[in-house]
């Protein structure tokens, strides 16, 4: 069995029965690749279709939680749960599940965490002509800084060092 399928029917022994696009964001895999190994995992009996229009599934909080379904959901047969016995769970990595379906969200939050970088102090001196610029690059983080408006503006506060280096970038700024 390939280190796909074990994925697959161990995130489903673990969440219960869901549908594709869900259980590829779980598992962190291609949502096509998933699909055709799905596919093959019905082929061979470990997988079956969930019939009706109801499904219960897991929470994050092991709740039993009942639902309408809006996609096609996938459960273990029997064979399946004989098999996702045998594997070695501890390697599987799941993505935490939100209350709220939110693929966009998800993807952010785990892209925050993977980008986190650590805030330097600065003063950043420049002329209004440049503030436009200044602002794009800063974004939000712009009206943060302690501001001061005299022949040019000067900004002081912590920003991020990929901020530092566009800053440092414009004609006529000065940054310490």
């Amino acid at each position: 069995m390939e280190e796909l399928e074990k994925k697959i029917i161990s995130a489903i022994s673990k969440i219960g029965p869901t549908f594709i696009s869900k259980l590829a964001n779980r598992i962190l895999e291609d949502q096509n690749q998933v699909r055709e190994a799905v596919k093959k995992l019905i082929e061979e009996k470990i997988l079956e279709r969930v019939e009706g229009t109801m499904v219960s599934y897991k929470t994050k909080e092991n709740n039993f939680v009942i639902k309408h379904r809006n996609h096609t959901y996938y459960k273990l047969t029997r064979l399946g749960e004989r098999m996702v016995k045998e594997i070695d769970k501890d390697d599987l990595m799941l993505r935490e599940a939100f209350k709220t379906y939110n693929k966009s969200l998800q993807n952010k939050l785990d892209n925050t965490a993977e980008q986190e970088e650590e805030k330097i102090q600065c003063v950043i001196n420049f002329p209004y002509s440049q503030e436009i610029n200044v602002k794009s690059i800063l974004g939000e983080e712009y009206e943060m800084l302690e501001k001061e408006y005299e022949e040019t503006i000067t900004l002081r506060g912590e920003i991020s060092s990929e901020q530092r280096n566009k800053i440092q970038e414009l004609p006529n700024v000065v940054v310490i």
